[in-house]
């Protein structure tokens, strides 16, 4: 993926831009653990799996400013290979989102290269665009699809699960990150990325 020039004012807007930096929240009697968020065995992980510092961000592929903060996650595992980066698949922008995060869920040993397609899209998605995509990246559609019927409910149930926990910390939208025990409602440069994840590792 080519990397283009960041809108630095884009990437910091995001739909809940006010709330820079929040610990996990007092009053949030459910909150889920961050073992819970970060560490779901159903998410496979990217950058480096046994990474000493986990950011999971909670996104939709057709959330453009999720796509900016994906590019600045992209430099900061380029340059930090500690980093381990966990996709919370929380589909907002309706069926054609959820279809998406189900087939990259479903894309087996091309997870990473079908999330970073999908990422890297700067159209509009459809079901077939989103087999388009895939497919350029060697995924097999046609058995993804086909498995994807008896894999449905696992997919959803973690998508459920994602759900639940941006509803816990009470996201308005996407991008959301957590890294380490605190969690930022909006996008973050590697600039920021890079201070957290220090941050995250000093405790």
């Amino acid at each position: 993926m080519s990397v283009q020039p960041v809108d630095r004012r884009l990437l910091l807007k995001g739909v809940a831009s006010l709330a820079a930096l929040a610990a996990f929240p007092a009053w949030a009697k459910a909150a889920p653990t961050v073992t819970e968020v970060a560490f779901d065995p159903a998410i496979p992980a990217l950058g480096n799996p046994a990474g000493d510092v986990t950011i999971a961000e909670f996104v939709d592929y057709q959330c453009p400013v999720c796509k900016l903060v994906f590019v600045e996650l992209k430099k900061l595992m380029a340059e930090d290979h500690g980093v381990r980066l966990v996709m919370k698949d929380w589909p907002i922008f309706g069926d054609v989102s959820r279809d998406a995060a189900r087939m990259a869920l479903s894309a087996g040993g091309h997870y990473a290269a079908a999330v970073d397609a999908l990422m890297s899209n700067e159209r509009g998605l459809s079901e077939r665009r989103t087999d388009d995509i895939l497919g350029s990246v060697g995924v097999d559609v046609a058995n993804a699809r086909a498995g994807l019927a008896g894999r449905q409910p696992e997919i959803d149930a973690l998508l459920s699960r994602n759900a639940a926990q941006a509803d816990a910390f009470r996201l308005q939208g996407t991008p959301a990150l957590v890294i380490g025990g605190r969690l930022f409602k909006r996008g973050m440069p590697v600039a920021e990325l890079r201070d957290a994840a220090a941050k995250a590792r000093a405790g």
